[in-house]
């Protein structure tokens, strides 16, 4: 049985992206309505090139099953080199090249969230929702997880690196407090506010795609504070 393609109209904006983008022309645009069709489903191939570039969100594939990365597992990748015998290539990181890279990494972030902007306008925060979703194919670790507790827990584990949280779960309600958030330095140190920049939207949809990903469930998200304590409430439905 083929995957089954869908295409919510009420929420298509007739830009074409699934058009162009589908390798085995499964969809055409509907000029009169300015609407993307599925015409060809029997065609389609289980790519998800559609899912992922449609910033609406409106494409749908069924009856097809995501098989996951599971190499990029840091275990496997322990596994891996205790059956090889050969540790993986590292290098020294000095205190002048993190801070080069982190001067770099924040000009383009700041630069991406601005060419987001720019092209996407309001549907900037669908593009943060669909990173989300697309991470989460390169983090399966996650999906091994059974509740949301333990879900953050190994979400936790795996960004501690890069952001410090913590959480508590209310039902279908997440709270997480970031301590701050890592991107609050990268707002501010250019001349930006935390909480109302387009990075910062950008990434508390980033989150709520993370979490709808793991959970299966549709996040929304709030930001009831931030400061030296970034919150994010994210509820599932």
């Amino acid at each position: 049985m083929p995957p089954k393609v869908t295409i919510e109209e009420q929420g298509c904006r007739g830009c074409t992206l699934c058009v162009d983008v589908c390798p085995v022309q499964v969809f055409e645009l509907d000029a009169a309505r300015n609407l993307a069709r599925v015409v060809r489903s029997e065609d389609c191939i289980g790519c998800f090139s559609c899912f992922y570039e449609c910033p609406s969100q409106c494409v749908a594939v069924a009856d097809v099953e995501l098989l996951r990365p599971f190499h990029r597992i840091e275990e496997s990748v322990a596994l891996v080199e205790k059956f090889l015998q050969s540790k993986s290539a590292t290098r020294t990181i000095t205190t002048e090249d993190s801070a080069e890279a982190y001067k770099d990494v924040s000009v383009r972030l700041m630069a991406l969230a601005r060419a987001v902007t720019e092209t996407m306008g309001r549907g900037q925060k669908a593009v943060g929702r669909k990173a989300g979703a697309v991470a989460a194919e390169h983090l399966p670790e996650m999906y091994e997880e059974v509740g949301p507790d333990k879900v953050l827990a190994a979400m936790q584990q795996r960004f501690r690196h890069s952001f410090v949280f913590d959480y508590k779960v209310d039902g279908g309600t997440f709270l997480l407090d970031f301590h701050p958030c890592a991107l609050s330095k990268v707002v501010e140190g250019l001349g930006e506010k935390v909480g109302e920049a387009v990075l910062c939207h950008l990434f508390h949809e980033y989150w709520a795609g993370l979490l709808s990903a793991f959970t299966g469930a549709k996040c929304q998200v709030e930001v009831p504070m931030v400061g030296a304590t970034c919150q994010m409430k994210i509820t599932a439905s």
